[in-house]
């Protein structure tokens, strides 16, 4: 069957048709004896009888109307896996975490002041250095000075329990999908 699959595919080589580079090395992994993939084995079943199948016009459109329908279901389970990894809501995670960076780099700013202001004078006139500090300007007048050093621990703390989390997912979904 390997030595039909690999006339076949220098016949359509020959004839032009089909991904040339795509079908060059198929050709290669057969001649050397390697396994194709599924989806390698799916685009062979679609080029084969649409360019070697009986050449009558009936053949042909049915040939066609096959690609076709298979190009179709691969479309549908595409978007079916698609669906299904949007409804986990990874895009809006990672939105949370993004926006949690950004509160964790502000609290911060605010938490390094009198380390950043060592040496942000030289770049900021004196009239709005303390604008550049807008949660401290906010906090002084509270009289709540600390609170920005404890907010700025509690968030560097909690990013490696993020991070744990998340490669004890990474870990758990690469266990998962392994299995057949």
């Amino acid at each position: 069957m390997s030595e039909d699959l690999i006339g076949a595919i220098q016949q359509i080589l020959i004839l032009g048709k089909g991904d040339q580079g795509r079908l060059e090395y198929l050709l290669d992994l057969l001649q050397k004896g390697r396994p194709l993939t599924e989806s390698d084995k799916k685009y062979l079943q679609i080029m084969v009888p649409l360019y070697l199948g009986p050449q009558d016009p009936q053949s042909y459109q049915k040939n066609v109307e096959s690609a076709m329908a298979k190009l179709h279901d691969e479309i549908r389970e595409l978007s079916e896996k698609m669906a299904k990894i949007q409804s986990k809501g990874f895009e809006k995670y990672v939105g949370r975490k993004a926006i949690l960076f950004f509160i964790t780099v502000f609290v911060g700013w605010n938490a390094l002041e009198s380390y950043i202001l060592l040496i942000l004078p030289n770049f900021i006139p004196n009239g709005l250095l303390q604008y550049a500090f807008p949660l401290n300007l906010i906090v002084g007048y509270l009289n709540y000075s600390q609170i920005v050093w404890f907010a700025f621990l509690i968030l560097a703390i909690s990013w490696p329990f993020i991070g744990l989390v998340h490669l004890v997912k990474f870990i758990r979904s690469r266990k998962i999908s392994n299995k057949p």
